[in-house]
């Protein structure tokens, strides 16, 4: 009996230790790590802050938040849930908190953070909607902020500029029709003068990606479900 005993005894100390040495690795780490996720968002932020044109900030300098005070302060909606909106039919779900800028010229920027369902599971997207002069929305630009689950050099490829860039400036045409990859809106193979017919497709709702995401659709149409749950969240939330 006291041979167990000690044994347990033993087991215990060690297991305290081990207890006591992973605490302080947490605490060691802690802050790097949320420093680092706090710095990733910001960067993301003033991203689809910044007409992707001419590569001015939509908005003053000075509205664009350097420290989780100067953020939170542009909290417009919050959920305690962690989530805002979803829609289970995309999938398409919007994150809390959503944040709103004034721009440049009085317009009202809604910064938002979704996901929908990739091929590895979460892909994390932050996008910009401008509210034009009648009301309706513009999509401004994206930044795709978590991806790591995606397959290496097909759907991991989707914050590539030359993707990315496929989502930008989506009018309202486009938005309220719903957001699909040109696969999904049956426009494939693509015609010998596609690339001049772009922002009509966008004017359409409909995101050339075949061409830059080769073999790859699951992925892109992930941030097309995320962007349709956004612009779902803000007719139902600003009008």
């Amino acid at each position: 009996m006291s041979n167990h005993i000690k044994v347990a005894l033993i087991l215990t100390v060690v297991m305290v230790i081990i207890g006591i040495g992973l605490a302080g690795i947490y605490l060691m780490t802690y802050a790097p790590i949320a420093k680092a996720d706090l710095n990733a968002d910001l960067e993301a932020i003033k991203f689809v802050l910044t007409d992707q044109t001419t590569g001015q900030l939509l908005v003053s300098q000075s509205q664009i938040p350097q420290t989780m005070a100067e953020l939170n302060a542009k909290i417009w909606k919050s959920d305690s849930s962690g989530v805002l909106y979803s829609n289970p039919k995309l999938p398409g779900y919007v994150l809390s908190p959503a944040y709103l800028f004034k721009g440049k010229d009085g317009s009202n920027i809604y910064v938002l953070t979704g996901y929908g369902i990739g091929f590895g599971g979460r892909v994390v997207t932050v996008a910009s909607f401008i509210q034009q002069k009648d009301g309706s929305f513009l999509e401004n630009s994206i930044d795709v902020i978590d991806y790591s689950n995606e397959t290496p050099g097909l759907g991991a490829k989707i914050n590539d500029p030359d993707v990315r860039s496929r989502f930008f400036d989506i009018p309202n045409s486009g938005l309220k029709d719903g957001v699909k990859v040109n696969k999904d809106a049956g426009l494939f193979p693509l015609p010998a003068n596609y690339l001049s017919k772009i922002n009509q497709y966008k004017a359409e709702g409909i995101v050339v990606t075949s061409d830059v995401m080769t073999g790859a659709t699951i992925t892109p149409r992930s941030v097309a479900n995320t962007l349709n749950a956004m612009y779902e969240f803000l007719e139902k939330e600003v009008k």
